[in-house]
């Protein structure tokens, strides 16, 4: 196969007019950086090499693009890359997971790191508790164990998260048990076990009633 002419195309990339009427989109920096010309010969193996260099590069690129504009997990960053125009590329998965361990490697991708930063946000100020901050994190992408870990280092008790739920929202302090079992239960949806709704209850009724 002979290259006879080299086009631009869009998003910096150039395809590649071959003597058998084939056309190739490649990055344009892998064209650039490559030994071939105009009028070089490539052989099926010699193209597919050049083919995946550009494939990597433009992923690792993607990569960081994405990378920059927020924090992700490694799963995340995998699940993004396999998408094209909105849609999941199945051919994609090889490529972006092994372009996600690249991003993992260089330090641009830290789970346990992206873990403790979610889990501080989750419960500052959303205000979840323990078991909800570990469910969000898996669905993040976050193993459990690593989830789990950031959760351990939080410093405010799910207790004290369940009270400032309860200020936050400004309920009416309950006068028949049916109202404090309508917040109970609101409170049981938030994630919140029963021992700390009780306790917060408890503490929320005894503040309001000395003020």
């Amino acid at each position: 196969m002979i290259i006879v002419g080299v086009r631009p195309a869009r998003q910096s990339r150039v395809k590649l007019l071959t003597d058998t009427g084939e056309e190739f989109l490649i990055d344009k920096k892998t064209w650039e950086e490559s030994v071939y010309s105009v009028d070089s010969s490539l052989s099926d193996s010699q193209l597919e090499e050049l083919l995946q260099v550009s494939d990597h590069r433009r992923a690792q690129s993607r990569a960081v693009y994405l990378l920059s504009k927020r924090d992700l997990s490694r799963r995340e960053l995998e699940q993004k890359l396999c998408r094209e125009k909105g849609r999941y590329v199945p051919e994609n998965k090889e490529l972006a997971q092994q372009t996600a361990a690249r991003m993992e490697e260089l330090g641009y991708v830290n789970d346990a790191a992206y873990a403790e930063r979610l889990a501080e946000r989750y419960s500052c100020e959303k205000l979840y508790p323990r078991r909800r901050i570990v469910q969000k994190l898996i669905e993040k992408g976050i193993a459990r164990t690593l989830a789990e870990e950031a959760v351990a280092v939080l410093e405010t008790a799910d207790e004290d998260l369940a009270l400032e739920f309860l200020l936050k929202k400004h309920y009416t302090v309950p006068r028949e048990q049916h109202e404090a079992d309508r917040i109970a239960a609101a409170m049981a949806r938030y994630g919140f076990a029963g021992e700390d709704i009780r306790r917060a209850m408890r503490r929320w009724m005894e503040e309001t009633d000395n003020e």
